[in-house]
């Protein structure tokens, strides 16, 4: 596994003036075997020439995809489309990886059986914020009540395409929660490595990431109702909830 080829997917929506860093994250892995694949997901500023400026694309470091905008989860399928590795990270484009992150990660998996689907680390807030993100040891049952995974947690390619990827209906947030969630479903669990490899950029002013208590509810409940074997205690207590949420996943609706 120390030699396995590693996929780091990077959507990028506007964030062209950070995309820097994160790909120079990704390409600095103390793990060489990676590649590395930028996502630009349609964006309306100057992304594509940023990205295309840097040094790295121009050595051929790292590869750029273009897109219409269709929201995170179908960029980071798009992305993972392009890629060949066993194993993949998604790093958002304004976050950053320790030099040490994937080859924690893989050590983790390696020492974990096959049902393990992915390797997560704690996540350091950094920006107009700087604290711990409240990470945890893997627990099927907490995680029931509340997502506690990072979304660049590593995870073994095989799985990610049986579940299918990313549910694009989830453009408003908790796409990874969701994920996590359908690998529940179907038997797979994950690994925590108790380090602060990741780097989650915190930013000023509202943000996709930063929803009212109304927005997480109605997200917890619509993927609660994705997955009802999962969360049916969930569901039987708040029929209202699961009601409206069932509604939302009706054909032509958002």
């Amino acid at each position: 596994m120390a030699t396995e080829l590693v996929s780091i997917v990077i959507p990028n929506y506007n964030l062209g003036r950070f995309a820097g860093e994160a790909i120079a994250s990704a390409l600095g892995q103390t793990h060489k075997n990676v590649e590395v694949v930028v996502v630009d997901d349609g964006s309306s500023d100057d992304s594509v020439s940023t990205i295309r400026g840097l040094p790295a694309f121009q050595a051929g470091a790292f590869r750029l995809v273009t897109q219409r905008n269709g929201g995170v989860s179908r960029a980071r399928n798009a992305g993972a489309r392009e890629t060949r590795g066993s194993f993949i990270v998604f790093l958002d484009a304004d976050d950053i990886l320790e030099p040490t992150y994937v080859e924690r990660c893989l050590a983790a998996l390696r020492a974990a059986p096959s049902s393990v689907a992915y390797a997560y680390t704690q996540m350091q807030h950094f920006g107009a914020e700087n604290s711990l993100f409240a990470s945890q040891p893997f627990d099927p049952e907490k995680l029931l009540r509340g997502n506690f995974v990072n979304a660049s947690a590593l995870m073994r390619r095989e799985v990610f395409e049986e579940v299918g990827g990313y549910n694009p209906r989830f453009s408003l947030g908790h796409e990874d929660y969701e994920l996590w969630a359908h690998m529940l479903a179907r038997g797979y669990t994950g690994v925590f490595v108790p380090e602060p490899l990741l780097r989650y950029r915190r930013h000023p002013g509202p943000s996709r990431n930063v929803l009212s208590p109304e927005d997480l509810l109605r997200l917890y409940f619509d993927i609660a109702i994705q997955h009802p074997r999962l969360f049916w205690w969930q569901l039987a207590q708040s029929p209202r909830q699961a009601l409206l949420a069932l509604v939302r996943m009706l054909p032509g609706r958002s």
